[in-house]
């Protein structure tokens, strides 16, 4: 078993911090050409790479199983998408715009995928989903009150009343330390309104990566939650929840 002093992780260290200079470096570089999103490749995937053939040995054992579990999640959610999408396009007549951002999308929903994945097992389920809300809740509230600023201003009242649209998500944050299943539930069914709300259309897979990083979170937290149930944020609990998934 993983001893807790050994699960105080994403600190960071010089591997991380090279790399993370690296992938912003690729992404600032962008402006000048779009070649250079490799260095973004080369921050991401390289350290990875050196582990596996040896070379890198910066992770115990925990963290090299949180990114292999992790890495696999992003195997199996990037596999169903693809099959979804060869089934969509090949049974009938179908047209998508921008086809070029059906790469950003599946890099998009692997690098996304895997985050959330290490997150929640590093963090623990349900920390990582009180945090995730946390987040989201925040976004939605800077959101609500920036568009009812400037040229958008409309009054006081919904100045005042627009930003309570993230006091669900705040809620949920608090309430997913207490009754986790519950809190699962209530994920999933916001995941499910917002999807028919927003209204995904598979050819308009450019919209996709706007899907994944807004509803990605809630479909992963509540999934988490369910998988944890009333398990504890032990860190043997944590861990068995998130490697054997029960």
């Amino acid at each position: 078993m993983v001893e807790p002093k050994d699960r105080e992780r994403w600190r960071p260290t010089r591997t991380k911090l090279v790399a993370s200079g690296i992938v912003i470096a690729g992404f600032w570089l962008t402006s000048l050409s779009w070649w250079f999103l490799l260095l973004v490749a080369l921050g991401t995937f390289g350290p990875g790479v050196l582990r596996e053939i040896g070379w890198l040995n910066d992770k115990d054992e925990f963290q090299r199983r949180a990114d292999h579990r992790a890495g696999y999640h992003a195997f199996l959610t990037a596999g169903l998408m693809a099959f979804v999408l060869v089934a969509f396009f090949r049974s009938g007549e179908r047209t998508i715009k921008d086809t070029q951002e059906l790469a950003t999308f599946f890099l998009v929903l692997l690098w996304f995928t895997w985050l959330l994945s290490a997150l929640l097992a590093y963090w623990g389920v349900q920390k990582a989903a009180a945090r995730f809300l946390y987040i989201f809740g925040s976004v939605v509230l800077v959101f609500t009150i920036i568009s009812n600023l400037g040229p958008e201003w409309t009054g006081w009242a919904a100045l005042l009343l627009h930003p309570l649209l993230a006091a669900p998500f705040f809620a949920l944050a608090w309430l997913s330390s207490r009754w986790p299943r519950v809190t699962g539930i209530l994920l999933l069914a916001a995941f499910i309104f917002f999807f028919q709300f927003l209204g995904f259309n598979l050819e308009q897979v450019d919209d996709g990566v706007t899907f994944i990083l807004f509803l990605g979170p809630l479909l992963a937290s509540g999934v988490a939650l369910l998988l944890a149930g009333k398990k504890s944020e032990d860190p043997e609990d944590a861990e068995e929840v998130l490697m054997t998934g029960k």
